[in-house]
């Protein structure tokens, strides 16, 4: 008996959160409907510097290559508040991506271990970047490196099937 209602208050609480839920999702609508009329005369870049703090920015092959080469830098003890700042300003990726993809590019050319996920497109990107520079040396440590990554990934109960795919592809190459 108690059970029963104990269910049914919470229910009861589910159906309001619900509504409250939908009646936000409206409220916010009305705010984009809002801003996007004001944004009509707006400065245009004030207009793209709102969209860009409001929105998920996907990742682009400029934000890759610029992580590429700010990431050689910081491998040669270059500050990464630096050079995640400038690729900030050069590109409007999200900062703490950035210093995501500068770790992990600096952990590809030294062959250690980097534990924040960077994109199979980046990887495969950096794959050949790194075989063009720096040959095979170069590329057996990064694929060292993302294999170290590999491990890390599976001890915390994740799966990295996708590069572990990409690093066998790689491999065949040497």
């Amino acid at each position: 008996m108690q059970y029963e209602t104990i269910i049914l208050e919470l229910l009861s609480r589910i159906k309001k959160l619900e509504e409250e839920v939908t009646m936000l999702k409206e409220i916010v609508g009305s705010c984009d409907r809002v801003n996007d009329q004001e944004s009509e005369v707006d400065d245009p870049i004030i207009v793209e510097n709102r969209r860009a703090q409001n929105s998920y920015t996907k990742m682009t092959d400029e934000m890759i290559e610029i992580c590429y080469k700010c990431g050689k830098k910081l491998n040669d003890g270059s500050n990464s508040a630096d050079m995640a700042d400038m690729i900030v300003d050069k590109t409007g990726m999200n900062r703490n991506s950035a210093i995501m993809y500068l770790y992990a590019v600096s952990s590809l050319l030294s062959g250690t271990v980097f534990k924040r996920a960077i994109s199979c497109k980046a990887l495969r990107k950096y794959y050949d970047m790194i075989f063009n520079e720096y040959g095979s040396a170069g590329l057996k440590k990064a694929i060292q490196a993302t294999r170290l990554h590999i491990n890390y990934r599976e001890e915390c109960g994740l799966t990295a099937d996708a590069i572990e795919e990409l690093c066998d592809e790689y491999q065949c190459k040497l």
